[in-house]
């Protein structure tokens, strides 16, 4: 009785169900931030911080581990993503926080 009442729960607005399981996501993430280190574009850093900010969606913190990366992939893409509103923002191919 308890399993059907925990599959009836409403998800987050933050999960996507394209992404199910933090692996998945954290593999999105990556790829993403691969993309973003060989050409730097603003799109990319949305993107990312978008990713980030899913996975702390409750559905993917499995481990007090991912729950840390979550929350710090947030402040760092966030970071990324407000220094292109930056008027000094022509030295993002140099990121500090992606060296």
């Amino acid at each position: 009785m308890q399993k059907q009442v925990s599959s009836i729960q409403a998800t987050s607005e933050l999960f996507d169900p394209e992404l199910p399981t933090a692996k998945e996501l954290m593999a999105a993430i990556c790829c993403v931030a691969t993309q973003y280190a060989l050409k730097p574009t603003q799109e990319l850093a949305i993107l990312a911080s978008d990713l980030a900010k899913k996975l702390t969606a409750p559905e993917y913190a499995d481990t007090k581990l991912i729950e840390d990366i979550a929350e710090r992939l947030v402040k760092q893409w966030t970071r990324i993503v407000s220094e292109y509103g930056a008027e000094d923002s022509w030295m993002l191919e140099t990121h500090n926080t992606l060296q």
